[in-house]
């Protein structure tokens, strides 16, 4: 075997040293790439939930994160659900009219808080503001009728009255109206609602959730609706039938079917406890405290 000579060496360390110095400089670009990127990401989210901070008119049961706090009766140590839906979006209702009795009952009997984050990223779909429309009214609604809330979002997700994102035709106040009342809500409040006294606030809570790192779901690689969290973790429908949902999610809260809207029995894992696990795949244990 041919021995190499000390020049050959030579180059061969040469090269050697030369790739080891082209792998560092690329790995502290990389980090540099990054950590600007992290820094700019979290300058824009300041800046997002100052000017949410910043918004003078907000309903009176606004949280300082852009949600809708409601909940009837006075119960302690209950979950707190939070939705982030999208009134156009085709997703957030067929989970809705999945999920949408259960939910309903555990609510009206007190069983559980809600939060609601309405959002309006598929409003450039319609040609009348549709989305930002519906988020209006959904947060005059939760503030003033706070009952008939969660029938009202049920009522807006119907399949027979969703407007199309694909094929968008207007709809109109009074359409938004009927359908209010149908949940229950008289026609005064339902016209109130749709007046616009919100619209500054849905439209800044809207800009700072979409920036929200605690709000991306297992599998995806930024915010998307439908997104549900519970005690301020994800609830992961990844991989899950549509069909098994709502009893997962029932028992996720440590709820037994029959007891489901039971006012004298509370969700096992209370105002702090982390969802159950069940025998379908489901949980992200993603939290933000």
């Amino acid at each position: 075997m041919k021995r190499l000579n000390e020049r050959e060496k030579q180059t061969i360390l040469g090269l050697f040293t030369v790739f080891i110095i082209i792998i560092l400089l690329a790995s502290a670009f990389i980090v540099l790439f990054m950590s600007r990127n992290s820094a700019s990401d979290a300058k824009d989210i300041k800046k997002a939930y100052e000017s949410l901070s910043e918004v003078k008119r907000k309903p009176t049961n606004a949280t300082n994160d852009g949600g809708l706090l409601v909940q009837v009766g006075s119960k302690k140590d209950i979950p707190t659900v939070e939705f982030y839906l999208d009134p156009l979006c085709p997703a957030c209702a067929q989970i809705d009219r999945t999920l949408n009795d259960n939910i309903g009952k555990m609510y009206t009997s007190g069983q559980i808080k809600l939060e609601i984050h309405p959002v309006i990223f598929l409003d450039k779909c319609s040609s009348d503001h549709y989305s930002a429309r519906v988020s209006g009214s959904i947060a005059y609604i939760s503030e003033k009728d706070p009952k008939h809330v969660v029938a009202f979002i049920s009522e807006i997700f119907d399949e027979k009255f969703q407007p199309s994102e694909v094929d968008y035709v207007e709809t109109s106040d009074e359409k938004i109206i009927e359908q209010a009342i149908k949940a229950g809500i008289s026609r005064e409040i339902a016209k109130e609602s749709l007046n616009g006294q919100y619209d500054e606030w849905i439209e800044k809570s809207n800009d700072y959730t979409i920036l929200r790192s605690d709000l991306i779901a297992p599998g995806r690689e930024g915010f998307a609706t439908p997104l549900i969290r519970v005690n301020k973790r994800i609830w992961s429908m990844k991989d899950m039938a549509l069909d098994d949902l709502s009893d997962a999610f029932v028992e996720s809260l440590g709820l037994k079917p029959e007891e489901v809207g039971d006012e004298d029995v509370k969700p096992r894992i209370g105002s702090k406890g982390k969802l159950l696990k069940t025998n379908t795949k489901y949980l992200a244990e993603k939290s933000d405290a």
